[in-house]
């Protein structure tokens, strides 16, 4: 193989792009959720959307694109535009150092805004169409980025899902690096307890593939019956495809619900083209829910040197309190 046909495939495969899904109204947490967006709700000091872009470009993906909706506009655009007004007041109160690691971030990604039901887009200054902007569902959200791609691959990362590794690695490069290894679609996957994968996906293992860094992913079983799950993995977003996702998601057929979801697609692929998977083995929190979210928090708190000590003693205090509330309510 020619040298310059080495360089076109390492072009094709490497991943620039990054979608976040940010579509849902964040019913859980209401009343909260009627002034910001799930995604903007702050762990620690910074918004869950902070994490996902400072791990994004960790993983040298800095062109991203927020799938939303009209109903979270403003609150996204505040925080990806804020106003000037804003800034010259906490400039002049003396506060801006608290704002640079923000600015840093800031300086360093190109981020699109996109209304999932938008049958018009606008992407750099120009005009398209979205034929399909009435579909529904995880693979409308996807399908929402067929023109801002350009053709190129794109990683997906669900909004509010926090993926952290301790030591500070991205979670996003493990499912690129799998992805340019094999060229197909990478989904994620996390252990679970047996007793609790029947809630979710269970992942069919198969060889692995990128010198032991993945495995091929023969199936995905939606919410397996109990005793039948072909793995205790479930898949979860982080997810990597090329191009041709977008005729998958339109050849795929919507759920009871009238619902496109996205596991469908990357079922339909393992079985009929091949697809792939990694272990994540990090600290995940699905922060859609409420638990998810307070434990989240829970675990900043115990991480951040300035807050882990009074953190760490007020949650044994908080635990026995609660603990001894629950068992008088018992008795």
């Amino acid at each position: 193989m020619e040298l310059s046909e080495n360089k076109l495939i390492e072009s094709k495969l490497k991943v620039k792009k990054g979608v976040v899904l940010a579509g849902g109204l964040g019913t859980r947490f209401l009343p909260g959720t009627l002034a910001v967006a799930k995604e903007l709700v702050t762990i620690g000091n910074n918004p869950i959307l902070m994490y996902q872009l400072q791990d994004l470009l960790k993983a040298g993906v800095d062109d991203i694109l927020i799938v939303g909706s009209k109903l979270k506009e403003e609150s996204f655009r505040n925080f990806i535009t804020p106003s000037e007004e804003y800034i010259e007041k906490i400039t002049a109160d003396g506060k801006r150092p608290l704002l640079q690691e923000y600015f840093d971030l800031m300086k360093d990604v190109k981020i699109t805004y996109l209304n999932q039901y938008d049958k018009v887009q606008v992407i750099d200054g120009k005009t398209y169409e979205n034929p399909n902007y009435e579909m529904r569902g995880s693979s409308g959200a996807v399908y929402t980025a067929i023109n801002w791609t350009n053709g190129e691959p794109f990683v997906v990362v669900n909004g509010d899902d926090l993926c952290i590794y301790p030591d500070g690695k991205s979670a996003t490069k493990e499912v690129i690096d799998v992805f340019a290894a094999t060229g197909k679609t990478v989904e994620y996957a996390k252990e679970m307890p047996r007793d609790q994968i029947y809630k979710y996906s269970a992942i069919v293992f198969g060889n692995p593939v990128a010198n032991g860094l993945g495995f091929e992913m023969l199936d995905i079983v939606e919410k397996p019956e109990p005793g039948t799950e072909p793995s205790n993995f479930m898949g979860f977003a982080r997810y990597v495809f090329d191009n041709t996702v977008f005729e998958d998601i339109l050849n795929s057929k919507p759920r009871a619900n009238g619902e496109y979801c996205i596991t469908d697609v990357v079922q339909t692929r393992a079985k009929e083209r091949g697809a792939a998977t990694c272990i994540f083995d990090g600290e995940y929190f699905d922060c859609g829910s409420k638990a998810g979210y307070a434990l989240a928090n829970a675990y900043v708190g115990l991480t951040d040197k300035d807050s882990a000590a009074v953190v760490r003693s007020r949650l044994k205090e908080i635990m026995a309190i609660t603990e001894r509330q629950m068992l008088s309510k018992k008795n």
